[in-house]
């Protein structure tokens, strides 16, 4: 009687167990499906605060050369119009297709456009197809209460409408275009961890159902043995010693394949969280993180142009040289969803770079910005060896550096902002004059979420993905310290010592 009630107490266990592995994952995989909903919610709201600062800037900049008659100022002035419209074109990239301003006719209520970006016949007429679609009730609207609108089109593009004001009347709207191939992209990779989910839940189903027929058996099995054993105990006691080694053996067999079950089940986990990771959480919060820098190096250049041509100092050298810039920015941002995405692949190779080439780069992207602060950049580059790395991840470290630095001279107020680089026995440092960082959080700053920069909406993630970056990609080492001017940032990565 005791080995039935043994036996049944047991094989409930173990169904227990695995009803409780599959409520566990159900659980798992409606917070994987709210945790997918929070991820789109983020990245529209990221497109609409990008979009939303595009076209504030323009608007601003479209005002400063118009008279307060904007459409007479576009269709009279030929100068203005032509200003316009390249101002337009600079911002065309894969993600904003068509920058136009659209205006209401003075008889009727019936819009045209009066300055776009196209460069071609073809583009035009692609620009009218999209301009057709637009509900005029919306347009009209959108004059009413002087808001700006932001539409959807299918899953693959939309369209960002914002007023421009003057003197308290709408006098025309500018549209903005752009893809959300990005969004999709997002949308494909959770579609696909769905699919997993639903896998191993179905996997789960089956064990459950597996593990039934098996307590089903292994009752009957028990029940077969007692039987055999009480035949067998009276007629041959060396079978039954032989038996019990068999029953040990098995014993022990069934612990050591449900322990590698058990490592290779925590493993997977493992493994499907840092996928999770690599391909959800960095990727958005790195690409938000490092774009704020390019943009800001893109909107200096575009002030140093208005400028120069409002002091009619702008020359053929000078507008290729920051057009140039712009685009070389321009392509930054674009590379750098390409950098990142593909940042924590292994495959990724290495090649022959130098602090000094990696410096170089950075400053060809961000000096100008920083001069135009006031900021003065002093450049001890005397570490010419080169070496086997990954130049673009390293290049993000030292941007990363220099506008954190960047910052701390802004808000601290230093009359003579300083920063230095220096390249000198395979060790590369970035400095300021800032004051330095406490004692009580030098330690800190490279935790995941800890940021100063709380009026600022930092995200923490800098400095540790600098550091990830570093020491965990690059083999090499990242530490911080304060000389007797502010802070001092050390970058030795391995081979980089002649």
């Amino acid at each position: 009687m005791k080995f039935k009630i043994s036996s049944i107490k047991a094989s409930y266990i173990f169904n227990l167990l695995a009803v409780g592995l599959l409520i566990v994952s159900t659980m798992l995989y409606y917070k994987f499906e709210n945790t997918k909903s929070k991820i789109y919610s983020v990245n529209t709201k990221a497109n609409i605060k990008y979009v939303k600062s595009l076209a504030n800037n323009l608007s601003n900049d479209i005002l400063r050369v118009a008279d307060k008659d904007l459409v007479e100022s576009i269709d009279n002035n030929y100068i203005v119009k032509e200003y316009i419209e390249s101002d337009l074109k600079l911002f065309i990239t894969t993600k904003y297709n068509h920058i136009y301003i659209l205006t209401k006719n003075k008889t009727n209520d019936n819009f045209h456009i009066i300055a776009d970006s196209v460069k071609n016949h073809k583009e035009k007429d692609e620009l009218i197809k999209i301009y057709k679609r637009f509900d005029k009730e919306s347009l009209l609207s959108i004059y009413d209460n002087k808001k700006s609108l932001y539409l959807e089109d299918k899953k693959t593009n939309a369209v960002y409408i914002k007023p421009m004001v003057i003197d308290g009347k709408v006098k025309s709207l500018i549209v903005i275009n752009f893809t959300l191939s990005e969004q999709e992209t997002i949308r494909s990779e959770l579609e696909e961890l769905t699919d997993i989910f639903v896998l191993t839940i179905v996997v789960f189903i089956f064990v459950f159902i597996f593990i039934l027929w098996f307590s089903y058996i292994d009752l009957k099995r028990e029940h077969e043995k007692k039987v055999a054993y009480y035949k067998l105990e009276e007629s041959n006691k060396m079978l039954l010693k032989e038996r019990a080694k068999l029953d040990k053996l098995n014993a022990t067999l069934e612990d050591r394949i449900k322990k590698a079950i058990q490592e290779n089940e925590q493993q997977y986990q493992k493994m499907l969280q840092q996928s999770k990771l690599a391909q959800m959480g960095e990727m958005i919060n790195m690409i938000a993180h490092q774009w704020r820098q390019p943009l800001s190096a893109i909107s200096s250049t575009s002030v140093a142009l208005n400028l120069k041509a409002s002091l009619n100092k702008l020359d053929n050298e000078t507008t290729i040289k920051l057009s140039n810039k712009i685009s070389e920015y321009s392509q930054h941002l674009s590379s750098t969803i390409d950098d990142f995405r593909d940042f924590f692949k292994p495959n990724k190779e290495k090649v022959i770079t130098s602090y000094d080439e990696m410096v170089a780069s950075v400053l060809n992207i961000i000096e100008t910005s920083m001069v135009n602060k006031n900021i003065k950049i002093v450049k001890e580059l005397d570490c010419k060896h080169q070496f086997y790395s990954y130049p673009n991840e390293i290049k993000q470290v030292i941007l990363n550096l220099l506008k954190n630095a960047e910052d701390v001279l802004i808000n601290m107020k230093i009359k003579e902002p300083t920063i230095t680089i220096k390249s000198k026995d395979g060790i590369l440092t970035v400095s300021d004059n800032g004051g330095g960082i406490k004692d009580d959080i030098i330690n800190k700053i490279f935790d995941p979420y800890f940021s100063t920069k709380t009026k600022k909406d930092g995200t923490g993630l800098g400095l540790y993905m600098s550091k990830t970056i570093i020491e965990e990609h690059c083999k090499g080492e990242l530490n911080v310290y304060n000389d007797k001017d502010g802070a001092v940032f050390e970058i030795k990565l391995k081979g980089s010592d002649a």
